[in-house]
């Protein structure tokens, strides 16, 4: 082959080089063998498979994440609502053996604790009212700032007002009639209506897993509705926030009515310990099933790192020996360039 065919060749080689130095360089540059599927060759299909996993995986555990993200912001309303609770039953106890003198203190503490309580229940959290079923952009309870002073509160105090010494029976049953009458609840219309009727919300943690995460401001968690938990911190409170020195001057008819709020405050305590146990199993599989995803994602990048990635330091060093191969390739031509010159000169 004459020594022009010889460069020839060469140029071709040189051109192949060159490509290869490119692909080298991006390679060190990015770490990726390749910026499109097609680069991989055979690993393309099982690469796009470990992605479609991989994408799967990572969206549970990211809506894992933002239901227990609500969990905790439900644990801690739940958290102060039982502690409302329990002082107030604690209060109405204490306020039996004291009589008139703390009943004006009692009323006073009620009053706030039942503002408190509408607030807690109309907690919100990424924007999502948490204890409003699926109308999360509704306030479970939609006069909460005004609740002492309205529809329930005022027709519980009309009842407390009767006050005898013979029927604590009736106020506390009347009372419980207001809590439920559509006219005086002190809970949303969808709650009261559409609400009772739908399933409490549920997270969605794996393939055909679904854990059940929602919690509504009028049913327990053994879905009863009139006596719920929220309900009765509601009623209760009212039902102290009603009473004035005249109710303790009623003998057994005060005695008994704040025996009846105790009953209802402990009862409704239980209710929340009871809600929170629940979101707490919950709240326990999903966190282990959020890791499970997580440990799997890690297992998943490592197999797709193995197919899309290259090892940096050999990279590097391939790109510095193609371009040593390439340099020495550029003189040779050079040679044979001079030498090919030199014979046509002869």
């Amino acid at each position: 082959m004459s020594i022009l065919g010889i460069v020839g060749n060469m140029a071709v080689d040189q051109a192949q080089l060159r490509q290869r130095l490119d692909t080298l360089g991006r390679q060190v540059s990015t770490g990726q063998r390749g910026t499109v599927h097609g680069e991989l060759g055979v690993d393309s299909r099982r690469a796009l498979d470990l992605r479609g996993e991989l994408a799967r995986r990572e969206a549970y555990a990211t809506a894992a994440d933002r239901a227990l993200s609500r969990g905790a912001a439900a644990q801690e309303a739940l958290g102060r609502l039982q502690s409302l609770g329990s002082e107030l039953a604690a209060e109405a106890l204490r306020t039996r053996t004291l009589g008139a003198t703390g009943v004006e203190s009692l009323a006073r503490i009620a009053r706030s604790a039942l503002e408190e309580a509408a607030a807690l229940l109309n907690a919100r959290h990424a924007g999502e009212h948490l204890f409003a079923g699926s109308d999360v952009d509704g306030a479970p309870v939609p006069d909460a700032t005004g609740i002492a002073d309205g529809p329930l509160a005022a027709s519980i105090a009309a009842q407390v007002a009767t006050l005898d010494p013979t029927n604590a029976a009736t106020i506390l049953s009347d009372s419980a009639t207001a809590a439920n009458d559509p006219a005086t609840t002190p809970f949303s219309a969808f709650l009261e209506g559409d609400g009772l009727l739908e399933s409490r919300r549920a997270v969605q943690v794996a393939d055909g897993e679904r854990v059940v995460v929602g919690i509504l401001a009028n049913r327990d968690s053994g879905e009863a509705v009139a006596d719920s938990w929220g309900r009765e911190l509601l009623r209760g409170f009212a039902i102290l926030a009603a009473l004035t020195p005249t109710q303790a001057e009623q003998g057994a008819g005060f005695d008994d009515l704040l025996a009846g709020v105790h009953t209802a405050l402990s009862g409704a305590v239980q209710g929340v310990a009871a809600e929170q146990g629940v979101l707490g199993a919950a709240e326990g599989r999903i966190e282990t099933a959020r890791e499970r995803h997580r440990n799997t994602a890690v297992a998943l990048r490592g197999q797709l790192g193995q197919i899309e990635e290259v090892d940096l330091a050999e990279a590097a060093s391939a790109l510095r020996q193609m371009q040593a191969r390439l340099e020495a390739s550029y003189e040779a031509t050079g040679m044979l360039s001079r030498l090919s010159l030199a014979a046509l000169l002869r």
